[in-house]
């Protein structure tokens, strides 16, 4: 954070200070006492398994500047500002520090990808300008406002992921990082139980660009008819420039010729660049075009992007591959949906000569069509002819069920909760195997893959 007066802090954020010595600096904010420094200004964030209220004294003893809360509470004297809600009055400040800042702002969203695309952005950029990324899954109401935030004098670039689960939140959140570059990577059937169906999730992804600036760019996957139809009304009401990817004809940058294995995907940008990417996944192809996009945009040349996504590596729990002994196992534990449920399919079926073994846990918030959705892909998963298939939750009998309309010859493994496959899933797992393991954050399925490496060190 670019430092600035604490009274100034108070007029954006529409607070009432007491007790707050108004022209002390801020030096930066902080949700959470116990990593508060020095000089931040402490934001009380009430949320439903804790409330930040009740760490305002260690947040001051800590070296806060003062305390933002939504309600008075003795705080033994210490600097208190008072606002109406803590977590809106985060994104006004937010927004005003994005408002003085010269660096360029590029927003990602989409159904799946955008973790990845984002780290690819910064990963390439990182080289040749200053700048910074989100930190992990930094896309809500919380972690937007803390990357704006994270801005410095003499950033030159901002990468911001935005995600989001109810109708208009996409929308909020661009407004408030006013993106130069805006990135859609892909719609999907994702947060069905708060978008209703793909359209809504379309409407919802693709609202980013009401909100890049003028003269500012979109990037969107242009096989996707739902992008490709809300992107030509984009360009219809606005100056905005969209840049279209993907594997059709008609694609500004055109990926082709895609080899892919369990560790690397090969693919030709253009027909002219050669790509060799040390992460597996076809995807992840059209994951890279997008950063392509964005970083040609940023004036990198096409060989200084290729060279720096050589060397790019995905982040934690997304199709992260070890060898454990003579053991390969593919950690794609952090969340799933049904589009990511396939992609991570295709990678288990580009391993050769191995057992195939697939891992699955729930994919959360499916709504009303989450029965329909497992059993989906408990076909998708039987037809890539796997050797095992273990489900994991409340519905895994709809993904064995679904695996076993296609073929009744496919071995399957049940567990009803995450620390049962813990403790009995090695027994089922092989030297030899290739093991893929994918769930929604809340199976916690990166315990599943904690335990397998244990068993096979």
């Amino acid at each position: 954070m670019v430092p600035m007066p604490l009274d100034e802090v108070v007029a954006v954020i529409g607070g009432r200070g007491v007790g707050a010595a108004s022209h002390e600096m801020v030096r930066g904010v902080s949700t959470d006492s116990r990593t508060c420094r020095a000089g931040d200004v402490f934001f009380a964030i009430r949320g439903a398994r804790f409330d930040g209220s009740l760490y305002v004294e260690d947040a001051l003893g800590a070296g806060a500047v003062a305390a933002v809360v939504d309600r008075r509470r003795e705080s033994g004297g210490g600097p208190v500002v008072l606002v109406r809600d803590v977590v809106a009055a985060l994104g006004r400040l937010a927004s005003h520090h994005r408002a003085g800042r010269a660096a360029r702002v590029i927003a990602v969203t989409g159904s799946n990808g955008k973790t990845t695309t984002k780290c690819m952005v910064d990963h390439v950029l990182q080289g040749k300008l200053q700048g910074r990324a989100a930190p992990k899954s930094f896309n809500n109401a919380i972690g937007v406002p803390l990357t704006l935030l994270s801005m410095q004098t003499g950033d030159d670039y901002l990468v911001v992921e935005i995600g989001s689960n109810a109708p208009g939140e996409v929308a909020a959140l661009a407004k408030m990082a006013a993106p130069d570059i805006g990135v859609v990577t892909s719609i999907g059937e994702a947060h069905l139980a708060g978008l209703n169906d793909r359209s809504g999730v379309a409407m919802e992804k693709l609202s980013l660009f009401d909100h890049i600036g003028a003269g500012g760019m979109g990037v969107v996957n242009i096989d996707d008819a739902d992008q490709a139809g809300v992107a030509k009304s984009v360009v219809a009401r606005s100056c905005r420039n969209i840049v279209g990817f993907g594997v059709g004809a008609s694609a500004d940058v055109r990926v082709s010729e895609i080899e892919s294995d369990v560790d690397r995907t090969a693919f030709t940008i253009n027909g002219r660049y050669r790509v060799s990417l040390p992460v597996p996944g076809r995807h992840n192809a059209l994951n890279a075009a997008a950063a392509f996009a964005v970083c040609r945009r940023m004036k990198l040349e096409p060989e200084e992007i290729v060279e720096c996504l050589s060397t790019f590596q995905p982040p934690e729990m997304r199709l992260n591959v070890t060898r454990v002994g003579n053991l390969t196992l593919i950690d794609d534990s952090y969340n799933a949906n049904p589009s990511s449920v396939r992609a991570a399919v295709d990678v288990l079926r580009s391993a050769v000569g191995r057992r195939r073994v697939f891992v699955g846990g729930e994919m959360l918030e499916l709504g009303g069509q989450s029965k329909t959705l497992h059993e989906q892909v408990g076909r998708a998963i039987a037809e890539a002819g796997v050797g095992l298939l273990v489900a994991i939750g409340d519905h895994g009998p709809d993904v064995i069920s679904g695996a076993h309309s296609v073929t009744h010859h496919l071995p399957t493994v049940y567990y009803a909760d995450t620390d049962t496959a813990c403790a009995d899933l090695p027994n089922w797992l092989r030297e030899m195997d290739t093991v893929l393991i994918k769930g929604s954050r809340g199976s916690q399925l990166d315990r599943v893959a904690h335990s397998v490496r244990a068993a096979f060190a």
